[in-house]
């Protein structure tokens, strides 16, 4: 078995307590930060070496799945933050690493209360486009599809 699956594997079987959680759930969300800032960046840059494209990428994120992607991406950012600012103060205070349990349960409590006005608020805007668009006889679920011109291939 490769050393990656065996990691997976392990660490899901691991019986761990509330930083363990917290250790993988920070991990995850940082790779999807990371994703996100490699997708922006490329999305970015087209909007001025090639405008058509830019114009695309917007509407693919307007897509339902991309919606509801955003609302777990700052669900990600919330999460990484908070246990960040928990990981810096455990690490500047090591004698309050006694209470390394409680502070990953507090990060979590935070995160949830936060994050489930902003995430209903947000899927609410998600279904508002939804609605407009079926106003105009389309769907949210479908990819939009590329009408531009596809230049400098050849």
């Amino acid at each position: 078995m490769s050393t990656l699956v065996v990691t997976v594997v392990e660490a899901i079987r691991y019986r761990a307590k509330w930083g363990h959680w917290s250790w993988i759930a920070h991990r995850i969300s940082g790779l999807a930060i990371l994703s996100f800032l490699i997708i922006h960046v490329w999305d970015t840059a087209n909007a001025t070496f090639w405008p058509e494209a830019y114009s695309y990428t917007v509407e693919i994120f307007k897509w339902f799945p991309f919606s509801v992607g955003e609302i777990f991406l700052m669900g990600a950012v919330l999460f990484h933050a908070f246990n960040g600012i928990r990981i810096s103060l455990l690490d500047f205070k090591p004698e309050w690493w006694q209470y390394q349990d409680q502070s990953a349960k507090i990060v979590w409590a935070v995160f949830l209360i936060i994050f489930i006005p902003i995430g209903v608020f947000m899927f609410s805007r998600t279904l508002g486009h939804c609605q407009d668009l079926a106003a105009i006889s389309e769907s949210c679920f479908t990819f939009p599809q590329y009408t531009g011109e596809i230049t400098g291939l050849n």
